[in-house]
C-alpha cells in the first residue's frame, strides 16, 4: 500500500471512531437528578353510600426523594376545608374510609404531600353520595296462626337515612273490604326485626296483612300475604298461644286443632279454655271449647307452671296437665308424646273419648273421668292396643285402662292373663266376665265399681287388699278352687249377702279381711262352701265366724 494510500485510511478509521462515540453519547440520554419530587395519582372513589366514601390514591416516586407528611382533603364542593392526615406516607398505595358525610351530597378532594424542600399537591376530584330514600321493608311472614289472632314478623331492613315516623302492620278484612292499621310502640321504631299480636278477628274470615314503615320522605310497604281464620292453630314458638287469643272475650268454638310447640304458658292459657278454675293471675275467658286436637303437637319443657305448682316436661303429658277442666270433652293427644302420667285428665268430668298417640309407650289412669266411654289407639302406636274402647297392652294381655263411662256387662277378652291394680276402680259396669286364662288380679282391681255380682276364675289364688272395698252395690262374689289368700279391707264398703268359696281349704284370711264400716259380712252374708267341706270352715277360727254356712 501507498503512503498516501495509508494515511487515507488511517483518517477514515479516526473519523468512523469518532461518529461513534458521538452516536453512543447521543443514545444513552442525560442521567436524571437524584431529587425528583414523588408525582400522585387520583383514583375513582368508590363504595360510596349515604354517608361514606372511599378515597384512594397511588403515589410514584421518581427518585429518591421521601415525603415527609402526606394527607387527603376533602370537603363539600367549592368548600374544601376537612383533612386527614396519613401515618404512612411513603405506601404506593394509599386508602382511606370517610364517614359522617351529607346524603345527596357533592363533595371534592385531593391529596397533599410534603418533602424537605416542597409541597406537592394532586387535581381535584368530585364523588356525590347517596340520597336519603324511602324505607325499606321486608316481607311479612306468618309465625303462630290462630282462630281469632296471628302473630306476624317484619323486618325493617333499612330506615332510607331518615328518622322513622311510624310503622306497623295493615289488617285488610277482605270480605267486608275494610282496612285498619296498627302501629308499632314509639320507642319500637328502628331498623330491626319486629313481630305484632293481632288479636280480635272473625272467624273463617279472609284477612291480608301488609307492613309498611314511614319516613320523612314518605311511606313503604312489604309484600302482604293472606290468611283465612279457621279453628285451627299453628304454634311456630312456644308460649305463643295466649297471645293469639289477646283481647278475646269469649269463644264460640267448639273445636281447635293445635300443632306446633306447647309450653306451660301455652297450657295454662289452653286449662282456661277448657273450663278449668282460675288461677290468681287469669282472667276468666267465655269458652265454649270442648274438642281438642294436639297430634301435630310437640310438649316442651318451659314457661310458667301450668297449674300453680307444676311444668311441662319434653313429650310428657305431665300428672294434671288437663286435670280438672270440666269442659273437655273430646281430646287427641300428640304423635311426639312418649308418656301419659297417672292423672294428667284427673276429674275431666266431661271427658268422653281419649285417643292415645303412635309414640305412647307408658299410659297409667286418670281418676275422676266419669264420663270417659272410649280410649282409642292410633294404628301406628305398637304398644297398646284398644279393644271396644278399652285400654290394653299390644298382645291384650294385660289391661291398662278401663274407662269409667262403660256400663252393664262387659267381658275381657280371652287373650287377658293378668289385671292390674285399680283397673276397674270406680266404673260403672254391674257384671264383669273373666276367661279362665287371667291368673293374677291386682290390689284394688274392682274397688269402687258398681258391680253387682262377680266370679272369678278357678286360677286365681291371691285376692288382694282392697279388691272390692267401696263396691256398694256387690251383692255376690264367687271365689275359685286355688283361693289360697283373703287380704285386708277386701270386703269393706260391700253390702255383700252371698259369698262362694269354691276353695277345698278355707283360705288364709289377714287380720282386717272381713272388716266392713257399713255392715258385719261375718252375720248378714251367707257363706257358700263346696259340698262335704261345711265342717271344715266352720271349724276355723275365722271362716267360723259367719252365722250361716251353706254347701253347694
Amino acid at each position: 500500500m501507498s503512503e498516501s494510500t495509508s494515511r487515507s485510511y488511517y483518517l477514515l478509521t479516526l473519523i468512523a471512531a469518532m461518529l461513534s462515540v458521538l452516536c453512543l453519547c447521543a443514545c444513552s440520554g442525560p442521567t436524571p437528578p437524584e431529587n425528583y419530587e414523588p408525582t400522585f395519582e387520583l383514583l375513582e372513589t368508590t363504595d360510596i353510600n349515604r354517608t361514606e366514601a372511599t378515597l384512594s390514591a397511588r403515589i410514584h416516586k421518581r427518585g429518591s426523594t421521601d415525603l415527609t407528611h402526606l394527607s387527603f382533603h376533602y370537603g363539600e364542593s367549592g368548600n374544601i376545608s376537612s383533612q386527614v392526615d396519613l401515618s404512612e406516607p411513603n405506601l404506593q398505595l394509599q386508602t382511606y374510609r370517610l364517614q359522617g358525610l351529607k346524603p345527596g351530597t357533592s363533595y371534592s378532594w385531593y391529596i397533599e404531600g410534603h418533602t424537605t424542600t416542597a409541597t406537592l399537591r394532586s387535581e381535584i376530584i368530585s364523588f356525590t353520595t347517596v340520597p336519603n330514600e324511602l324505607p325499606t321493608v321486608s316481607p311479612i311472614a306468618a309465625l303462630s296462626t290462630g282462630p281469632v289472632g296471628i302473630i306476624v314478623s317484619f323486618d325493617i331492613t333499612d330506615d332510607g337515612g331518615e328518622p322513622l315516623l311510624e310503622a306497623g302492620c295493615e289488617v285488610t278484612d277482605n270480605s267486608a273490604s275494610t282496612t285498619t292499621r296498627l302501629y308499632l310502640p314509639a320507642e319500637n321504631l328502628s331498623t330491626g326485626s319486629h313481630r305484632m299480636y293481632i288479636g280480635s278477628l272473625d272467624i273463617e274470615t279472609n284477612y291480608t296483612f301488609t307492613p309498611f314503615a314511614s319516613n320523612p320522605l314518605g311511606e313503604s310497604k312489604g309484600i302482604s300475604i293472606d290468611f283465612t281464620t279457621r279453628n285451627s292453630i299453628m304454634l311456630t314458638e312456644a308460649g305463643s298461644l295466649p297471645h293469639l287469643f289477646e283481647g278475646t272475650a269469649s269463644i264460640e268454638l267448639d273445636q281447635l286443632t293445635i300443632s306446633g310447640y306447647m309450653n306451660g304458658d301455652d297450657f295454662k292459657f289452653l286449662r282456661l279454655l277448657l273450663g278449668a278454675p282460675l288461677l290468681t293471675d287469669e282472667h276468666y275467658i267465655e269458652s265454649k271449647v270442648s274438642k281438642i286436637d294436639l297430634s301435630d303437637a310437640d310438649i316442651v319443657e318451659g314457661g310458667a307452671s301450668y297449674d300453680g305448682s307444676r311444668f311441662t316436661t319434653d313429650n310428657q303429658i305431665s300428672t294434671g296437665i288437663l286435670a280438672d277442666c270440666i269442659n273437655l270433652r273430646d281430646i287427641i293427644l300428640p304423635n311426639t308424646a312418649a308418656t301419659l302420667a297417672r292423672d294428667a285428665f284427673s276429674r275431666c268430668s266431661s271427658l268422653e273419648y281419649l285417643t292415645i298417640s303412635s309414640d305412647t309407650k307408658s299410659v297409667l289412669p286418670s281418676a275422676g273421668c266419669t264420663c270417659l266411654k272410649s280410649i282409642r289407639v292410633s294404628d301406628a302406636n305398637t304398644y297398646f292396643t284398644a279393644i271396644d274402647g278399652v285400654l290394653f297392652n299390644s298382645d291384650a294381655t294385660e289391661i291398662i285402662w278401663f274407662p269409667l263411662g262403660k256400663t252393664g256387662n262387659y267381658s275381657l277378652p280371652p287373650t287377658i292373663t293378668r289385671i292390674g291394680e285399680n283397673a276397674f276402680f270406680g266404673t260403672g259396669i254391674t257384671g264383669l266376665e273373666i276367661p279362665p286364662s287371667v291368673t293374677s288380679i291386682g290390689r284394688g282391681a274392682f274397688a269402687g265399681s258398681s258391680l253387682t255380682e262377680i266370679s272369678l276364675p278357678d286360677n286365681i289364688t291371691n285376692i288382694y287388699e282392697g279388691m272390692f272395698q267401696n263396691c256398694t252395690l256387690l251383692t255376690t262374689l264367687r271365689l275359685g278352687k286355688a283361693t289360697e289368700f283373703i287380704g285386708n279391707f277386701v270386703f269393706d264398703g260391700t253390702d255383700i249377702k252371698n259369698l262362694y268359696v269354691s276353695a277345698p281349704i278355707p283360705p288364709f284370711t289377714s287380720e282386717d279381711a272381713f272388716f266392713n264400716r257399713t255392715s258385719s259380712i261375718t252375720e248378714n252374708c251367707v257363706l257358700h262352701v263346696p259340698y262335704g267341706c261345711k265342717a271344715v270352715y266352720r271349724n276355723h277360727s275365722d271362716w267360723g265366724n259367719f252365722s250361716v254356712i251353706e254347701e253347694f
